[in-house]
């Protein structure tokens, strides 16, 4: 007979320091980790002026800004029947459990990234529906040369408590540019530095930004009325405290990256090098899929010294002929 624990193990798949709800039960614990850390300024992305917003309080409504490039937002880029028959080419391949209440599915190399070492047998390439995703993905000038060699599908489920910690893609091995495709559910990345460096804000009298987008938190209030919007002690101390410079860190703001149903999500640049991305628990309020779509670093590229291991990774993965790696 098995016991409890080996019950325990098969459902759950966090190790060290990762939990999900299931273990968290299990070991009558309580996770801080994933969700939001509540001391950072939050401020809303806006995909259209490539900024990012938040409400400030003041004698009128007003809206501070900082600039945020990096990122890559395409609505819509694939149909809801499009959505619906990817879903089922990937429910056909058996999901195995992750850490932090997630389940995946691996097209890709096996990797030991603290000894930098990757092994291509087993990789058969990414998976057949994943050729005409890519051609589409082309015809955006920022993935114009873009060439996958991994694909990762992630599932998060609220049930489980789904999250991930913020954190880097590794750099060894991945190249520029993050992509995902986003299936199922809204949702929102997560987006903090440690840097210490200030920011400089621009601050207007507004509510929203110039593209209509609602800056977070959003009081309900008049732009011409006196009244003064109810604020958190903690943002008052802190606006208080950067009132004469209009200055904050980089290490005290996070930034919340809308990821609508059926989007097309690139980071790069900054938001890849600077700023760690996270999922926190909250922001999965139902069922979502990530189909995510990695390149490989300039170590592997025709001018690298791992430049043949990278074509060899490139012709397996472009015969889109994959299976998920077990």
């Amino acid at each position: 007979m098995e016991s409890r624990g080996d019950d325990f193990a098969k459902k759950c798949g966090c190790k060290g320091i990762r939990t999900c709800l299931l273990c968290e039960e299990e070991k009558a614990t309580v996770n801080g980790s994933e969700g939001n850390a509540g001391r950072l300024v939050r401020y809303m992305y806006c995909h259209q002026c490539h900024k990012a917003w938040r409400h400030t309080e003041g004698s009128l409504c007003q809206t501070e800004q900082i600039d945020f490039p990096g990122v890559l937002i395409v609505e819509d880029f694939i149909t809801p029947e499009e959505e619906t028959e990817i879903v089922t080419v990937i429910e056909g391949t058996e999901w195995k459990m992750s850490q932090s209440g997630r389940k995946k599915q691996d097209f890709g190399p096996k990797v030991n990234f603290k000894k930098k070492k990757l092994k291509l047998g087993g990789f058969t390439g990414l998976p057949s529906f994943s050729a005409s995703l890519l051609a589409r993905m082309k015809s955006h000038d920022l993935l114009k040369d873009f060439t996958p060699v991994e694909q990762c599908h992630l599932e998060y489920d609220p049930s489980r408590g789904s999250a991930i910690d913020p954190h880097f893609d590794d750099f060894w091995l991945w190249g520029e540019r993050l992509v995902t495709v986003n299936l199922l559910a809204d949702s929102v990345l997560t987006m903090s530095c440690e840097e210490t460096d200030k920011i400089e804000l621009t601050t207007q009298q507004t509510t929203h930004c110039e593209h209509g987008k609602k800056s977070v938190p959003s009081p309900d209030c008049d732009p011409g009325s006196q009244t003064k919007a109810v604020a958190d002690p903690q943002d008052m101390t802190r606006s208080q405290d950067k009132s004469e410079s209009n200055i904050l860190r980089y290490c005290d703001v996070e930034v919340a990256i809308p990821m609508p149903r059926r989007s097309l999500i690139v980071v790069h640049g900054d938001a890849r090098h600077k700023w760690m991305h996270a999922i926190h628990r909250e922001d999965i309020t139902s069922r979502r899929i990530a189909v995510t779509l990695r390149e490989l670093s300039s170590e592997f590229s025709a001018e690298g010294v791992l430049n043949q291991t990278g074509k060899e990774l490139i012709d397996i993965a472009l015969s889109f002929n994959g299976s998920a790696i077990s």
